[in-house]
């Protein structure tokens, strides 16, 4: 544990938004309760630290996530994901989870925090280490590695930024081209699949 490198409430965010989004690849007929209380519990963690543009990007991407999963149970169109989705670890170790589960609690006892920000925290704590099958890592002695894992999430970050205004900027080209005219070569907007 002297090696240990401890999240970054911004870390420990991207992290809760990356499980939430992970979690709605399960979608089939309504968004999962829990991603909801993900994102108040991401929204919470986001105002209580002051995590400015990173926890908007964060919201952002969440929110642009949670549209897509509606528009599929609504109308079967299946939108790609806005980054890959494969480029974080499986899981993160015990030490790391750890980490997250005592920010959540530690923003659960502020004071900014209503009754429904605390029981979203709560439930968070719950889902992520559910998810992340906190039980088994802390019962097979491995080593904690917070430090890779908290790069691989400050990259992910950087590439949700990108996305989201490359989303954006492409969404200011629609508005400025009139609809008798092609847009720009390269800017094409992706074609959205249906299931």
């Amino acid at each position: 544990m002297k090696i240990n490198t401890h999240f970054t409430p911004t870390e420990a965010c991207t992290l809760i938004a990356h499980e939430a989004v992970s979690m709605l690849d399960t979608v089939q007929t309504e968004i999962p309760q829990c991603v909801r209380e993900c994102r108040t519990a991401l929204e919470a963690v986001s105002t209580v630290h002051d995590l400015g543009k990173d926890g908007e990007t964060l919201l952002a991407w969440l929110d642009t996530e949670i549209a897509n999963a509606e528009r599929f149970v609504n109308e079967g169109i299946n939108l790609p994901y806005l980054i890959d989705m494969c480029r974080l670890d499986p899981e993160p170790d015990a030490a790391a989870q750890m980490d997250l589960v005592w920010l959540l609690f530690e923003t659960a006892v502020k004071e900014e925090c209503g009754p429904e920000q605390r029981q979203a925290l709560v439930s968070t704590a719950r889902t992520i280490t559910e998810m992340c099958g906190l039980d088994d890592l802390l019962l097979t002695a491995k080593l904690p590695a917070v430090s890779p894992h908290a790069r691989e999430l400050r990259d992910e970050l950087a590439d949700v930024r990108s996305a989201l205004q490359a989303s954006a900027e492409l969404g200011d080209i629609r508005d400025a081209v009139p609809p008798s005219q092609p847009l720009p070569a390269g800017s094409a907007p992706q074609e959205a699949v249906s299931i």
